[in-house]
């Protein structure tokens, strides 16, 4: 698996399909995520799995959190484009091989690109407009 996902967008659609994510719906940043989280880490399934945070009151559609992404091997695997992995000791043999030929990949400069969907400088820069703090 040299490219599993070409961005978090699809590195979430993958993380469902595999069972490893979990969507909640209206929780408020302030108090509630940090809550919600900690529940269902309790819940008794391990490892829990990652959680998506959507439509939080008092910012815009589409704005959404994720907590947990690394938090099982399945999920780390998945980060780390290792593919027939199950367990820790799995996933650090496969690491260990996988990292004996990475190649660096050259910058490349662009002109578009997903990178530039939100761009804010200068004045308009204001990290509290992210649900969380």
């Amino acid at each position: 698996m040299s490219r599993p996902y070409k961005d978090l967008r699809e590195w979430i659609d993958l993380a469902e399909k595999l069972g490893e994510l979990k969507r909640v719906k209206g929780a408020d940043w302030n108090l509630e995520m940090g809550a919600i989280t900690e529940l269902i880490g309790r819940e008794g399934k391990y490892p829990p799995p990652a959680i998506l945070f959507e439509e939080i009151p008092g910012y815009p559609k589409g704005f959404k959190t994720l907590f947990g992404t690394t938090g099982s091997v399945q999920r780390m695997a998945l980060t780390l484009g290792l593919s027939d992995v199950r367990t820790g000791t799995q996933l650090i043999r496969a690491y260990r091989e996988k990292s004996k030929v990475l190649k660096p990949i050259p910058p490349r400069v662009v002109e578009t690109g997903p990178i530039f969907e939100n761009i804010d400088s200068g004045k308009d820069v204001d990290l509290y407009k992210f649900p969380v703090r």
